[in-house]
Formats: C-alpha cells, sequence, structure tokens
C-alpha cells in the first residue's frame, strides 16, 4: 500500500474487500462460534473462570471492530476501482493501526489459552462446591 507503482497499490486495496469479505469476516465468526461450543463443551465452562470470559470479550470486540472497518475497507477498494482517484489521498494508518491491533488481541487471546491464569469466578466456584458435594457413583 506504500509502493510507488499505482497499480500495485491499486490492486492492493482491490484485493483487500473479497479477503476480508470471504476470509477474514468467515474466519472470525466462526472463531467466536467454536469458541462458544468449545467452552459450554468442557469442564472450563464459559463462565467459570475469569480467562475464559476474557477470551470471549477480546474475540467479541475484535470480531465488531472488524465488521465495522469492512465499511472502510469497501470505501477504499471502491475508490481504488476510479482510474481518477488520487491513490495518496487513500494512503492513511487505519489499515496498519487495525492489522497491528488485530495481532496483538490474537496474541493475547493465544497467551490467554496456553497459560490459563488463575482466578475462578463466584459461578464457577459454586460449580465446584456443588461438585464435590454430590456423591461418586
Amino acid at each position: 500500500m506504500t509502493s510507488q507503482d499505482d497499480q500495485m497499490v491499486r490492486g492492493a486495496y482491490l484485493a483487500m474487500e473479497p479477503i476480508t469479505w470471504f476470509a477474514l469476516v468467515p474466519l472470525s465468526l466462526t472463531s467466536l462460534l467454536t469458541g462458544l461450543v468449545m467452552a459450554l463443551g468442557t469442564p472450563w465452562g464459559l463462565f467459570r473462570h475469569y480467562w475464559v470470559i476474557a477470551k470471549l470479550l477480546l474475540t467479541v470486540l475484535a470480531t465488531l471492530v472488524l465488521l465495522s472497518y469492512t465499511q472502510t475497507v469497501n470505501f477504499l477498494a471502491n475508490a481504488a476501482a476510479d482510474p481518477n482517484t488520487d491513490l495518496s489521498s487513500l494512503s492513511s494508518g487505519s489499515g496498519l493501526l487495525h492489522a497491528g491491533g488485530g495481532l496483538v488481541v490474537l496474541l493475547l487471546i493465544m497467551t490467554l489459552s496456553v497459560y490459563k491464569p488463575q482466578g475462578i469466578t463466584r459461578y464457577g466456584w459454586r460449580k465446584q462446591q456443588e461438585k464435590r458435594k454430590t456423591p461418586l457413583p
């Protein structure tokens, strides 16, 4: 996007739109859905540990930011499709900001998944106590 070759810059902006709609958005929604299914279907639960709640909130936030950014991507792709558009006016740091922010969020989510920090919610503590009180068959 910072190339001196106008055709390369136009191509990059035009490629962003289908990549966003056919790869990033479906993968983001799939990540959210599979995270919910796995949280509900495992002993970790959805609301038993703070790190699971943090992962859920970060994933929802990242998905919402991506969905709101698709409007910008559509605008940039439409502007790049017009051969009369001055490409220097399209250059903004928002693409880099969103990509960098998304990478940081993904790394944070991955770190939470790997290290699973301690901290159980009241609901999780109550469920643990109920499980301990039930007699074994």
